[in-house]
């Protein structure tokens, strides 16, 4: 894929300070940028799929209307 973009004076200035430090092709840069960001998003992915494929799901059972009743459902069993 072969992007064309355009940056203001603001993120040229970073992409330049950015390559200075280091020592990185503009290619380089975008693509370390893009995976950094890949990594932060599959940190903080909350879908339904990720939540169903961990151990949570099913580890323990409880009143179907838990969440709906619960201050009735504690009372209950603290009696």
């Amino acid at each position: 894929m072969k992007l064309d973009i355009q940056l203001d004076d603001e993120y040229i200035q970073k992409l330049s300070c950015i390559q200075q430090q280091t020592q990185q092709d503009v290619t380089e840069v975008i693509k370390a940028s893009i995976d950094l960001r890949y990594q932060q998003l599959q940190q903080t992915d909350d879908s339904p799929t990720k939540l169903q494929q961990s151990q949570f799901i099913g580890s323990f059972e409880a009143e179907p209307d838990l969440a709906a009743n619960a201050e009735a459902i504690l009372r209950s069993m603290l009696q």
